[in-house]
């Protein structure tokens, strides 16, 4: 399979239901990538803002934000009109759901919602030390897992954190067995930024060898795998080469121009967990 490069822009943005603010304010992130997305405060608004969004071209958009001290996005308020907003202008919708029971997930189903990006944590460290969620454990995310897949909407997209215990690699290889289990039809794979003005930003991210051993071995477990769009910057010029060459990915979300042009990967505009049938709207 020829590797793909996938970048969102216009025409799938990323919208925050809570705008800047998050309970857990994890170690690695502590709001910090909320500040990217688009902030909607409530329901009218996010209906709002995406009939303009719409009649500016986009043709998906990721519904996401902070999560509440449970890790659970606050989403409820929006379910209803995010069903309007399917009926009224087609678009594909994908969440970032995290943890979920199975009423939450019948309702992410039930508002017509295509895609659950679902972060899949094994290591119970990164759990309660570095993302604060003290009454969670490596069960409670594969549960959570299990309820989308049984009651949630109709493509779940497994995401596998890379390095987020302080930059090492551990349960990771765990995360990979479980995941393997359910026969996603994508697994995406996402790298430990050191972010600035986190608690975490003097925290090396994991060594490109070991990602790449990662890999190799997720490579014989997955039908399909994208690196997703967190990583450090520095391995879109270093690392990305390495998996393109490697046939370690199949997808690659915002590889740098020149790798683009140097591998003549092909372009599409929008999330990378986008599954095959629905790609057609974004070419």
């Amino acid at each position: 399979m020829t590797v793909k490069a996938f970048i969102p822009g216009v025409r799938y943005p990323a919208l925050s239901i809570t705008g800047n603010k998050c309970a857990l304010n994890c170690k690695y992130c502590m709001g910090h990538y909320l500040k990217g997305m688009i902030s909607v405060s409530s329901p009218k608004m996010l209906y709002d803002v995406v009939r303009n969004l719409q009649k500016r071209g986009a043709r998906g958009i990721l519904v996401s934000g902070g999560f509440d001290p449970e890790g659970r996005l606050p989403v409820k308020p929006f379910l209803p009109v995010l069903r309007e907003i399917k009926k009224d202008f087609d678009l594909v919708i994908s969440i970032h759901c995290g943890l979920v029971d199975r009423e939450l997930a019948r309702e992410i189903r039930q508002a017509k919602i295509d895609i659950a990006d679902y972060e899949l944590i094994m290591d119970p460290t990164v759990i309660k030390e570095v993302m604060r969620l003290k009454a969670a454990n490596p069960a409670s995310f594969v549960q959570s897992l299990k309820w989308l897949l049984e009651e949630g909407p109709p493509y779940v997209a497994p995401h596998i954190p890379v390095g987020l215990r302080y930059g090492e690699i551990q349960s990771e290889w765990e995360a990979v067995d479980v995941a393997a289990d359910f026969d996603p039809y994508i697994t995406v794979f996402l790298t430990f930024i050191p972010t600035k003005g986190t608690i975490m930003e003097d925290v090396s991210p994991p060594p490109e060898s070991e990602i790449i051993d990662l890999l190799k071995y997720s490579r014989t477990k997955f039908r399909e795998i994208a690196m997703g769009c967190m990583r450090p910057w520095k391995y879109r010029s270093t690392l990305d080469p390495k998996l393109i060459e490697m046939n370690l990915v199949d997808r690659i979300v915002v590889p740098r121009k020149n790798v683009i042009e140097r591998y003549r990967l092909e372009v599409i505009r929008c999330c990378c967990s986008v599954p095959g049938e629905l790609i057609e709207k974004f070419l």
